[in-house]
């Protein structure tokens, strides 16, 4: 079983050192994701995990990117622009609505305390 997995990651290699090659030529460096696929054969996958390895370096390879975490749409880093603001607005909303409960909680603490007479 070992020696199945040691080849399949020969051969990813050899993919990886020929795309390597193919990206360095000066009129490849800024091939988008798609057009990569297209001219290549280089399965997505692999393209993103290389990516996200940083095997491709973005500062090299500006325009290939990896799909964001949460939507999907390729971008640069792992969250894209549009999913990061919604989740910062939502953490902020959240943040007013811890506030204004500890708000509400500290007014009703003195109603409902019970005096003795």
């Amino acid at each position: 079983m070992q020696l199945f997995t040691k080849r399949i990651d020969v051969r990813e290699e050899d993919i990886f050192s020929d795309l390597h090659h193919f990206l360095l030529r000066k009129n490849n460096r800024y091939l988008t994701n798609d057009e990569v696929v297209a001219l290549t054969g280089v399965s997505s996958e692999l393209l993103y995990k290389w990516v996200k390895a940083g095997k491709l370096k973005k500062s090299i390879f500006p325009n290939l990117g990896v799909p964001c975490e949460r939507c999907g749409q390729i971008t640069q880093t792992k969250i894209c622009v549009s999913c990061s603001s919604i989740i910062v607005s939502t953490l902020k909303q959240e943040e007013k609505d811890r506030a204004w409960f500890n708000q509400i909680q500290r007014n009703n603490q003195r109603a409902s305390t019970y005096h003795y007479k």
